[in-house]
């Protein structure tokens, strides 16, 4: 009986540290059949970037762009700087297999797009990178063009909890959207998972860029299904925690 009782509670042991490392696991059993394009949000640091990459085909990270300085950083208000920039970030990415990289670039718009197009696509080009295994996203459309005309992958990100408002706050939003891929036709759309039907719905054609972050204890199966087979679903971004260098 004792026995007994001591491999019960070994056994209950095993299921808490089960459990609590599955957080940490990339290859998350909703998104099964489907990791080729499933990538890591929020890859910010040098240490993150290196256990990203060995389980991740992709990565997305966020860039801050100072003018001033001609600095791209890696950072995401309002966690204070590291002090990483682009290049030494770009630098330690091997170039053997092309990772595709989703740069969520905060600010950029028509007032310089011009400088950090010309500093992205020098080191871009020097090391040969694929541009389709390039996404440029930004809140400001405006910032676009120069991208999309220069064959990278680019993407609106959307205004956030689109299914929140009201039926007529919703209808001038897709009316604003609707606009903006107008006037560029070659742009993607990007959001949270949680407006995926209003863009299936509005934009059924056009290529989209989601993220899934969820608790990996509340898995959203039957929505991620119809998500995953979607063939206009490009990418979808998953959290990924890892051991170390996560900000």
């Amino acid at each position: 009986m004792r026995k007994y009782g001591k491999l019960v509670v070994f056994t209950i042991f095993i299921l808490f540290v089960s459990a609590y490392l599955y957080r940490f696991t990339p290859r998350r059993i909703e998104f099964l059949g489907h990791y080729d394009r499933v990538f890591a949000h929020r890859v910010n640091s040098l240490e993150k970037q290196k256990e990203a990459l060995r389980y991740f085909n992709g990565i997305e990270f966020d860039l801050g762009y100072t003018s001033e300085t001609d600095v791209l950083d890696i950072s995401h208000s309002p966690i204070e700087s590291i002090g990483l920039t682009f290049e030494t970030y770009f630098n330690q990415i091997e170039t053997n297999e092309f990772p595709f990289l989703w740069l969520d670039i905060k600010k950029l718009d028509s007032t310089n797009s011009e400088a950090i197009f010309f500093k992205l696509n020098t080191l871009f080009e020097a090391r040969n990178y694929p541009k389709n295994k390039i996404l440029i996203e930004t809140r400001s459309p405006n910032g676009l063009p120069k991208f999309s005309f220069a064959g990278y992958n680019t993407s609106y990100y959307l205004k956030p909890k689109l299914h929140k408002r009201s039926p007529e706050e919703l209808e001038r939003e897709i009316k604003d959207i609707q606009s903006v891929l107008i006037e560029q036709p070659k742009i993607g759309i990007s959001a949270s998972y949680e407006d995926y039907k209003i863009m299936r719905t509005n934009f059924p054609e056009k290529t989209k860029y989601l993220w899934v972050l969820t608790s990996a204890y509340r898995p959203q199966f039957r929505k991620l299904h119809t998500i995953l087979n979607d063939t206009t679903v490009a990418v979808v971004l998953s959290n990924f925690k890892s051991f170390k260098g996560s900000l």
